[in-house]
């Protein structure tokens, strides 16, 4: 059982954004020095759910702090950014980081971002695919010659080159068949769970995931599917509960309002029509989730320990833990860590 730390630094109304960073910063480090196999930092712009805006400065800053812990986005938004440079990058990250990076990708979701870094939404999908094969040309050792419908070179020497070869690079990805196949077509693994999940049917997505592995006749039984969760652990429930309770209500507000694909008029674009019923399938996801079983991974080490156990029976064998949230109490958000490292860990060190 592998455990990653998941931060996208969502930003409390009564702490500043510089308060945030350097809080969440501090986390970072902390997480290093316990134990967390690997640290993801995903980007997001323009609202208070996350200000990660400069994920590869942020990520050098990770690299400088960390020593132990893998370190990866989770995810970088290709139709945003030319992927040329995004592969110079991450293998500049990966030299300062000793050869510690996981390029974590994705084609974004919200109309909001999209708007204000000046992207057509509805060309999204079409550029994240042929971005992802642009990117591993340029890792290569020969220069890059690329003809597609947004990238046309011809003889570049894309520089540096990386440590790793490749550095590996995962997908995120939704519940929808076609991102599966895909991030399955690449032999690439992908990453499940976040606010935009619906956890009832994370179980059934890496089924999907390795059933389509097995199509295109690629190794998958030794990879372990990460799933982003929140986590929070204290010695009694009653106190894990309230610690947290409405903490993050403001940011959550503004979420359910922006965090989405639809325009003005509420319409979904093409390559996100599985995002039509988002809503109604988070409700049934959610009564899914209890059906079998999947609990928030909040309590004291004990329970948070039998919940991650169930997921781990039904194949999720890596958690990417968000802890705690927003606005808590820094000591208190020490102390989670700390009992999470000490107390719900060792519980799975030979599983």
């Amino acid at each position: 059982m592998k455990f990653g730390q998941f931060e996208i630094i969502r930003w409390h109304q009564n702490m500043t954004p510089q308060q945030s960073i350097e809080a969440v910063m501090a986390k970072i480090e902390l997480g290093d020095t316990l134990g967390i196999d690997e640290i993801w930092i995903g980007e997001h712009h323009f609202t208070r759910h996350g200000l990660v805006s400069g994920i590869f400065s942020m990520l050098g800053n990770v690299a400088q702090r960390t020593k132990n812990a893998r370190i990866g986005t989770a995810i970088v938004v290709l139709p945003w950014r030319s992927p040329i440079q995004v592969a110079e990058e991450a293998a500049t990250i990966d030299i300062l980081s000793g050869g510690r990076l996981t390029l974590g990708v994705g084609a974004g979701y919200q109309a909001l971002e999209f708007n204000g870094m000046n992207v057509d939404i509805a060309e999204a999908r079409a550029r994240f695919r042929e971005y992802v094969d642009v990117i591993y040309g340029c890792w290569k050792d020969e220069p890059l010659t690329f003809k597609g419908e947004f990238i046309d070179v011809e003889d570049l020497n894309v520089l540096p080159k990386p440590v790793q070869k490749p550095i590996p690079m995962h997908i995120a990805v939704s519940t929808s068949p076609e991102s599966v196949d895909f991030a399955a077509s690449k032999a690439m693994p992908i990453m499940v769970g976040g606010p935009t999940a619906v956890m009832g049917q994370v179980p059934r997505v890496l089924e999907m995931w390795h059933e389509r592995m097995e199509h295109y006749g690629h190794p998958h039984e030794h990879i372990d599917l990460g799933a982003a969760q929140d986590v929070y652990v204290a010695p009694t429930m009653e106190e894990a509960e309230k610690d947290i309770a409405g903490l993050e209500d403001v940011i959550n507000a503004e979420f359910h309002r922006i965090g989405n694909p639809k325009n003005a008029s509420g319409a979904v674009p093409d390559g996100y029509k599985h995002w039509t019923h988002r809503d109604k399938d988070r409700v049934v996801g959610g009564e899914k989730a209890r059906e079998i079983g999947i609990l928030p991974l909040v309590g004291t080490p004990e329970v948070v320990s039998e919940r991650i156990e169930v997921l781990r029976g039904l194949g999720i064998n890596s958690i990417r833990c968000n802890f705690g949230k927003a606005g808590l109490d820094q000591g208190k958000m020490r102390r989670c860590m700390h009992m999470f490292s000490e107390e719900v860990m060792p519980n799975f060190a030979k599983v």
